[in-house]
């Protein structure tokens, strides 16, 4: 549990390049990995950046956690935040966390920027999240930031420098599948495109790619 903890806080210095690096060192980073991963940079809309975070020193333990969610209306994000609380509650019952709030927006990018401005208001040690836009959050994340606050998201990366995506390539993923099915029907067919929620990063990206096949 402690590492779960240690890896989200230390992720700004491990998973993140310097500060200091220019954009033809991030090339070449991405230019050294295994060619399996490598790939999966290929054609990705999230502009991959230097750290903001690599100088970070978490605040004193215990810390106060909190969720921005962007939709509860399905399964896959009900199960998702359930286990979260699951892994937090065990932190807050080693003392490591002190809480854990949770905040749903409904799919409204206006309403998410409210409650992570309240969680910057409470202090929040940490703001992980799914965002309900790439682009709308990006101000409050700034703001979060100034504060000394890391934002986290999953499932759909923000544009924000300040902010840490943990995230995979959509538009890839959109771009192979488009592409597999194009082999597998060279004559053409009737393809039935089925979306998740409706102005989702991912859904946008997976889009992209699959226009772009």
């Amino acid at each position: 549990m402690k590492s779960l903890t240690r890896g989200l806080f230390a992720a700004t210095a491990v998973l993140s390049l310097a500060t200091a690096a220019q954009a033809a060192d991030v090339k070449s980073v991405i230019d050294g990995l295994p060619d399996l991963l490598k790939a999966q940079y290929d054609g990705a809309p999230q502009q991959i950046l230097p750290s903001a975070w690599d100088k970070f020193t978490p605040p004193a333990k215990p810390w106060k956690w909190c969720h921005s969610e962007s939709y509860q209306g399905n399964p896959w994000r009900v199960t998702v935040t359930t286990e979260l609380k699951r892994l937090v509650d065990g932190l807050i019952a080693e003392g490591v966390v002190e809480s854990f709030e949770v905040s749903d927006s409904n799919n409204d990018p206006s309403q998410q920027i409210n409650q992570i401005r309240a969680f910057i208001d409470k202090k929040c040690s940490i703001i992980t999240s799914f965002p309900g836009s790439a682009t709308a959050l990006d101000d409050v994340i700034d703001d979060a930031a100034k504060a000394g606050i890391p934002y986290i998201s999953g499932s759909g990366a923000v544009t924000s420098a300040n902010a840490i995506n943990v995230d995979s390539n959509y538009a890839r993923w959109g771009y192979d599948m488009m592409t597999a099915i194009a082999k597998q029907y060279p004559d053409g067919a009737n393809v039935l495109l089925v979306e998740g929620i409706a102005g989702s990063p991912i859904v946008a990206q997976e889009r992209e790619g699959g226009d772009k096949a």
